[in-house]
C-alpha cells in the first residue's frame, strides 16, 4: 500500500513537472535541438541596373544638347556667313550689271565712232601757216576737185581740225574732215583718186581708217600693187581689197 502511495506520488509529481516543462513551452516555444546559427553578415548596398542606365541616359542626354547647342552656333554662324555672301553677290552682280552697261556704251560709241569714220576724209602734206582758218582751206581745195561752190561746200563740211599740235612745214600734221552729207564725202574721194592736181601739189586725201584697217591693208597691199603692175585695177575700200572687181581680204591670203 505503502507503495502504491510512492508509485502514485511520483506519477503525480511527473505530471506536474510535465505539465509545468509544457507550460514552459509554451510560452517560449520550442528550444531548438541545435545550436542555431549566426546571423548572416550585411552584405554592401549594390547599385541596380535600372540606376546605371538612368545615369548613362542623363549623360547622353547632356551630350546630345551640348552638340546641338554647338550645332545651333555653327548654323547661325553659317546663317550669317550665307547673308554676308548674299550680299556681297548682290553688289557684285550690280557691279558687273553696271560694268556691262558701260561696256555696251563704249561698244556703241565704238560702233558709232566706226560709222562716222565712213563720212571723214584726211588730207595730207597741206603746208601749215599761223593763224589758218584749216576749214577754208580744206574747202578751197575741194572745190579745185568738185563743181560745188565753196557756199555748198561749206554746208557739207562740219569738221576740219589738225590731227596733233603744229609741227612745221618739213612735216606738216594731217587734218581730219568730217562731212555732213556722205554723198560729198564719196564725191569727193573719188576725185581724189583720179586728180592731176593733187599729185601735182602733193597732195593726198586719205580715207579715215582704225588701226585695225590699217593693219589689214598693209597684209592686203602686195597683193593690191602685184595686180596694179599687171595692169589690173587694184584698189581699197576700207579694210577690204578689190581687184579687177574681185572682194580680196585677208582670208583669201
Amino acid at each position: 500500500m505503502e507503495t502504491a502511495s510512492v508509485e502514485s506520488f511520483a506519477t503525480s509529481d511527473n505530471l506536474k513537472v510535465h505539465n509545468y516543462a509544457r507550460r514552459l513551452e509554451n510560452a517560449f516555444g520550442n528550444s531548438p535541438d541545435t545550436p542555431s546559427k549566426s546571423p548572416a553578415q550585411k552584405k554592401s548596398r549594390s547599385v541596380s541596373p535600372d540606376a546605371v542606365s538612368n545615369s548613362v541616359l542623363l549623360a547622353a542626354i547632356e551630350k546630345v544638347s551640348k552638340l546641338q547647342e554647338e550645332s545651333l552656333v555653327k548654323l547661325q554662324s553659317v546663317k550669317a556667313s550665307v547673308k554676308e555672301n548674299t550680299s556681297s553677290i548682290c553688289k557684285l552682280t550690280c557691279s558687273l550689271e553696271a560694268m556691262n552697261r558701260q561696256v555696251e556704251d563704249v561698244t556703241e560709241k565704238v560702233l558709232s565712232l566706226h560709222y562716222k569714220r565712213r563720212w571723214n576724209l584726211r588730207v595730207a602734206r597741206i603746208p601749215e601757216r599761223e593763224g589758218e582758218n584749216v576749214k577754208m582751206v580744206v574747202i578751197e581745195l575741194f572745190r579745185s576737185l568738185s563743181p560745188l561752190s565753196a557756199e555748198k561746200l561749206q554746208d557739207m563740211v562740219d569738221i576740219a581740225h589738225r590731227l596733233g599740235p603744229k609741227s612745221g612745214n618739213s612735216n606738216p600734221q594731217r587734218i581730219i574732215v568730217q562731212f555732213l552729207s556722205r554723198t560729198c564725202r564719196d564725191a569727193i574721194w573719188t576725185e581724189a583718186k583720179r586728180s592731176e592736181l593733187l599729185k601735182q601739189k602733193k597732195i593726198r586725201i586719205l580715207e579715215d581708217l582704225t588701226q585695225d584697217d590699217k593693219e589689214v591693208r598693209n597684209r592686203l597691199w602686195p597683193l593690191v600693187e602685184k595686180a596694179r603692175r599687171e595692169g589690173k585695177k587694184a584698189g581699197f575700200h576700207g579694210s577690204v581689197a578689190f581687184i579687177n572687181g574681185k572682194k580680196v581680204s585677208v582670208h583669201d591670203i
